[in-house]
């Protein structure tokens, strides 16, 4: 009975230490300060963008060659109906995969924003997208703005 409630917590702590090793981010994100932005649409540009505002420890990088890390970013929207004489609107998801020069991907996300009337979902999905890695990749420790 003993032997059998030792295996149990055993195996209780070995789930939850891969629960959290899930959510934790890849130590190698706190070697990546430049990122070169891939990416032909609104999401990528406003990620370029907030990137470009240094307000993350994390810099725009001009080219693949002088940057630490590729960002690769796809949107797609999808049509949120609208009848006739309805308003309709569109909802992004935009998804970003963050990789080494070694070819090693790192990070993986996605954001999902609602276009409103004066916002694009597609740009504000690409900034949280870039605020989120900046989270991920320690910037609050690395260098407190």
């Amino acid at each position: 009975m003993r032997d059998l409630l030792t295996l149990s917590l055993i195996a209780v702590a070995a789930i939850s230490n891969v629960a959290t090793c899930k959510d934790r981010p890849d130590p190698r994100m706190a070697t990546v300060s430049a990122v070169f932005v891939a990416g032909n649409n609104q999401a990528a540009e406003k990620a370029r963008e907030t990137l470009r505002s240094a307000k993350t420890c994390l810099s725009l990088a001009m080219n693949a060659d002088g940057a630490d890390a590729t960002l690769e970013i796809a949107a797609e929207s999808q049509s949120m109906g609208g009848g006739f004489g309805g308003f309709g609107g569109r909802t992004w998801i935009v998804s970003g995969n963050l990789t080494l020069k070694s070819g090693d991907l790192i990070w993986s996300r996605s954001e999902r924003f609602s276009d409103d009337p004066l916002r694009s979902g597609g740009k504000i999905a690409g900034s949280l997208l870039v605020r989120r890695l900046a989270d991920d990749a320690g910037c609050r420790q690395r260098d407190p703005r």
